[in-house]
């Protein structure tokens, strides 16, 4: 607590410092904010990467382990065109990285429940 004493008025003035942990997702969502240097990167993997590559891998594990699951291939464009979309409105890469990095977790999900479909037939 810091006081401080005027001529006649007395103001206490509290400090509230909060010095607790920084979590994960709060670092996580700093490196976002931290990136807009490298926007294009982001643009380029995210198109590249993630739509050039690892979507087409994702369709082709559920047409082969999968038997071609219909929903399956809705739940691949329901993860993959938020990406695409903030990626084309020229969203900053606070935006589109989060978005990112799920729809590659997302991707990663939907390959292993295809191999689990394939094991479990």
């Amino acid at each position: 607590m810091e006081q401080t004493i005027l001529t006649n008025n007395i103001s206490v003035f509290e400090t509230n410092t909060y010095s607790g942990k920084t979590t994960l997702l709060k670092k996580f969502f700093n490196w976002c904010n931290a990136q807009e240097e490298n926007r294009f990167l982001w643009l380029s993997v995210s198109l590249f990467g993630l739509i050039g590559a690892v979507v087409p891998l994702t369709l082709l594990a559920i047409y082969f382990f999968a038997d071609n699951n219909f929903t399956l291939w809705i739940f691949v464009c329901a993860v993959n065109v938020p990406v695409l979309a903030l990626n084309l409105a020229a969203q900053p890469p606070k935006v589109t990285l989060p978005t990112l990095f799920l729809s590659v977790i997302g991707d990663a999900l939907i390959i292993v429940a295809c191999f689990a479909m394939f094991i479990g037939r």
